[in-house]
């Protein structure tokens, strides 16, 4: 399905097989050729869908010439090696970004960073395999690439008639950034900012001093103070509100903090039995995964502000008030 949200600029839904079942990516006609604004999952159907969709608007995938990604995962990167392959697009990414992609080229080192993180978060050997089988499904569905231009955020860049702004929007990952189009007040914000859920933040396992509730917070506060008339996310609908909504997740995040605090006041605890005290036991396999790191990032800010404790036990981390 394709949209036009403003003069040459359109939104493409492409389908994904998890829970939030689509990703929007968007594209920009300028000068006769196309910039895409993240790519998709690498599926037969996804491509064949992407193909449709720039037939409508009289284009096709070899008029691609420039990819600009908001960060990598593969919902939102995993075709942009085949796209450039076709059409010789040049990949723009964040700095931290292109870091991250090229040490995820080595997957025994990110398995063995997976293991060792998670084992010591309290996270059973069973189900850190089951994590590695959806680590390495992942990158089936990303064919390889390396960045092209490095983006380093804040920068404005001009393409065609377009001004864009390149914003620094950490904390679902460390290198995310958001695209503004500030003549238009449109902001393609990727995961950082969604209409009904929080962008599950995680913590980056090569970089341990990334505090990413500490970031995505003073991120979102930037981006809530901007003049935005719409807000177009990758996943579910665009809206108007973003001051209201950016208020929205700092509330959530001060509920999921003080949930978290009170499971550590009853008694030392991993990050994955305090997990289980804020999101219960009935989760599927990813949702856990999800959960733990969700818990872990409170857990950090706690940590910081000096109101509980690490301690390692063993191979076990373990978290008790102060």
């Amino acid at each position: 399905m394709i949209q036009q949200i403003a003069d040459s600029l359109y939104m493409i839904t492409l389908p994904m097989p998890f829970r939030l079942e689509h990703v929007h990516v968007f594209v920009l006609i300028h000068d006769g050729s196309l910039a895409l604004f993240d790519t998709g999952m690498n599926t037969p159907d996804t491509f064949s869908q992407l193909e449709k969709a720039l037939e409508r608007i009289g284009k096709s995938v070899h008029d691609i010439d420039r990819i600009f990604l908001t960060h990598y995962h593969t919902d939102h990167c995993g075709m942009a090696g085949r796209l450039k392959e076709i059409s010789g697009a040049s990949i723009h990414m964040s700095r931290i970004g292109s870091k991250i992609i090229e040490i995820q080229k080595n997957e025994e080192l990110v398995i063995n960073r997976i293991k060792d993180f998670y084992i010591s978060h309290g996270l059973s050997e069973k189900a850190i395999d089951t994590l590695i089988t959806f680590f390495r499904g992942f990158r089936k569905v990303t064919v390889p690439f390396k960045a092209d231009i490095v983006l380093d955020p804040p920068h404005v860049m001009n393409l065609g008639s377009r001004v864009i702004e390149v914003l620094p929007t950490p904390g679902h990952t460390r290198g995310h950034v958001s695209y503004f189009f500030p003549r238009e007040g449109l902001l393609l914000s990727g995961d950082h900012v969604l209409p009904e859920i929080t962008p599950n933040l995680s913590p980056d396992l090569f970089c341990l001093d990334f505090h990413p509730l500490e970031s995505f917070l003073a991120s979102l506060k930037m981006i809530g103070n901007l003049p935005v008339v719409k807000v177009y996310p990758a996943h579910g609908n665009p809206f108007s509100n973003l001051k209201g909504r950016v208020e929205e997740i700092r509330e959530h995040h001060r509920e999921r903090k003080g949930l978290a605090f009170d499971s550590i006041k009853r008694g030392p605890k991993t990050s994955f039995l305090a997990s289980l005290d804020i999101f219960g036991h009935g989760l599927p396999h990813f949702d856990r995964f999800l959960a733990i790191n969700e818990t872990y990032v409170h857990l950090l800010e706690l940590q910081k502000e000096g109101t509980i404790k690490e301690e390692k036990q063993g191979r076990l981390l373990l978290y008790s008030a102060v």
